[in-house]
């Protein structure tokens, strides 16, 4: 008797292989998306996944906020040095992260990277559920008072957290500090440390 053949099996959504990126040569990479760092922030995705994002930035940036969200971000420092401020309850503390050196931002930490010209470093945050938050915070440069925190839910880092900015800067009654007048200026790009 002839053997019959075994019925064909039933696929499951484990059994289906996501599709797997090349290796990127990084170098090339920035190269050829070198027109396309923008400021204020001059970021662009290297990779955007489901649970996390890669972003290269490259400098410089011309930012006066500060970013604070709910999950860590890790930063890697390829070319050039940066200072990235931390916010500790009324003071500003600047942390030195170099050309090779790594850096870890705990959450809800307000912190604002500043990158100098020709800087470039790789940032890597956790995907943001629909409904988490994040801040876009300006303090005020001559008394220190909270100016304005933007809450909102950010679906795309590239795109919203520069508009954010934009519409911020663009508007005298919202970047007007209320304890002393002084209006937060819209920033210049960061110069050579």
């Amino acid at each position: 008797m002839a053997k019959l053949a075994d019925p064909p099996r039933q696929s499951s959504p484990s059994d289906v292989t996501p599709a797997v990126q090349p290796p990127i040569n990084l170098k090339n990479w920035i190269e050829e998306n070198r027109e396309k760092f923008k400021p204020p922030v001059s970021n662009r995705y290297l990779y955007d996944g489901r649970d996390f994002f890669v972003m290269v930035i490259k400098g410089p940036n011309a930012r006066n906020d500060f970013h604070l969200v709910d999950s860590e971000e890790y930063f890697y420092q390829l070319k050039g040095d940066i200072k990235v401020r931390i916010r500790q309850g009324d003071r500003t503390v600047d942390h030195l992260v170099r050309e090779g050196e790594t850096f870890f931002i705990p959450p809800n930490v307000p912190h604002a990277p500043v990158r100098p010209p020709d800087t470039l470093g790789v940032v890597v945050e956790r995907r943001r559920p629909p409904g988490e938050h994040e801040h876009v915070i300006f303090y005020c440069d001559n008394c220190g008072a909270l100016v304005e925190d933007i809450d909102f839910d950010c679906g795309d880092i590239v795109q919203h957290f520069s508009q954010a900015m934009l519409d911020f800067w663009n508007d005298d009654a919202r970047r007007t500090c209320k304890r002393c007048g002084t209006k937060v200026q819209q920033p210049e790009p960061v110069k050579p440390f």
